[in-house]
């Protein structure tokens, strides 16, 4: 079975930390890769020649670009137009995400506020 490969857009260092320690509970032959915002994730996959991500993750709540322009964008670059996108968020966005201009949208995870239930919140995700 090929290693899974994981993108987290965040822009709290912290995030990077707690998810990088989850996903080594939740896949622990998994690879990810680390960015702050979407300008960067955009930069990062139109530079990828031969992996893409399996899964992105990323923060609802960024600077530069709101979590829809993001996705938009990132929907618009070969080979991630199929690619499952979560949210990441502190709180419940306060409306039916799944509804919001087609996006594609795997699922909305609230942050856990330990390693443990976010890797279970991840194994659920990608099960």
């Amino acid at each position: 079975m090929k290693n899974r490969a994981f993108l987290l857009i965040d822009d709290d260092q912290d995030d990077h930390i707690i998810f990088a320690d989850a996903l080594k509970i939740a896949d622990p032959n998994a690879t990810c890769d680390y960015v702050f915002n979407c300008p960067d994730a955009i930069d990062f996959l139109k530079k990828q020649v031969i992996t893409v991500p399996d899964f992105i993750f990323m923060d609802w709540s960024m600077p530069y670009m709101d979590a829809i322009e993001c996705i938009q964008a990132l929907r618009e670059i070969p080979g991630i137009d199929r690619t499952p996108i979560y949210i990441l968020s502190g709180s419940r966005p306060s409306f039916e995400i799944q509804d919001k201009v087609g996006l594609m949208i795997q699922k909305v995870l609230t942050k856990q506020n330990s390693i443990e239930q976010l890797a279970m919140e991840i194994q659920e995700a990608i099960a």
